[in-house]
């Protein structure tokens, strides 16, 4: 299979899985049923690829093996993808995820949540990936993972920014101030410029330009040159000149010490 020698693969399994069979080897089938599976998703073939997921999966479902129900089940759910049904594919991550949920499986529920996020933001249910954005923020944070939690704060705030501004500064605010706690310089340069452009477009210019030039102030310590760009056309849409940029990050530093 690695050598994407399919049909001698398949063929192999295939002797493997009437071994099995005559043995009466039900997790030895299930096993060989899943990894075909596998090998037809690389071949392509996806709807042979949720029949073998699918027979695997209720033979796992009968012997009560949990974590490969939840990797067949995630299998299925993919092959949809590749096939653009999207609603089949939600109704199993959805499910999915609701076994990880039961078995405390933080890491495959993530990944169920990635993938329903994409698919209500195909679909453009906005309120659907907020409330998953905020499960996924939930889940980084039992698994303390700090950069997930600071994005998934990040991704809160963004949903918010066209409608409910003040409530996207204070995700964008609770993101940057974690990366700042974690010393994350290239999240505290994203979190502050968010808030500063949500500010802007509050109308409270002064605050907006002083984040901005927070922001600036780390991404030049941190010699982030891409990051510099983009802040000084920023701060040049705020009317200032080059000079005008020098002396508010000179008045920056003096403010620090």
């Amino acid at each position: 299979m690695e050598l994407e020698r399919y049909s001698d693969s398949e063929a192999n399994y295939l002797t493997c899985l009437d071994f099995f069979e005559k043995q009466h080897d039900r997790l030895g089938q299930a096993a060989v049923l899943g990894v075909l599976g596998t090998l037809f998703y690389k071949k392509g073939d996806y709807k042979a690829s949720i029949d073998h997921y699918s027979r695997a999966l209720n033979i796992y479902e009968e012997l009560n093996q949990v974590q490969e129900v939840i990797t067949c089940m995630k299998g299925i759910g993919n092959c949809y993808l590749k096939l653009n049904k999207l609603d089949e594919a939600c109704d199993e991550f959805l499910e999915c995820s609701a076994v990880c949920s039961d078995n405390n499986d933080i890491y495959n529920l993530l990944d169920c949540l990635g993938n329903l996020v994409l698919i209500h933001e195909t679909q453009e249910k906005w309120d659907v990936v907020f409330e998953l954005y905020k499960k996924t923020l939930k889940a980084f944070k039992e698994i303390n993972d700090i950069r997930g939690i600071i994005v998934s704060y990040f991704n809160l705030g963004i949903l918010l920014k066209e409608q409910q501004k003040d409530d996207a500064i204070r995700y964008f605010k609770k993101g940057t101030n974690l990366a700042i706690d974690s010393n994350y310089s290239e999240l505290i340069i994203k979190g502050l410029s968010y808030v500063g452009e949500t500010l802007f477009y509050l109308g409270r210019i002064k605050e907006a330009k002083d984040e901005f030039i927070k922001a600036l102030y780390i991404a030049e310590k941190v010699a982030a040159k891409n990051a510099i760009i983009q802040i000084n056309v920023l701060l040049k849409s705020f009317g200032l000149g080059k000079e005008d940029i020098k002396r508010e990050l000179e008045m920056y530093k003096k403010a620090r010490k």
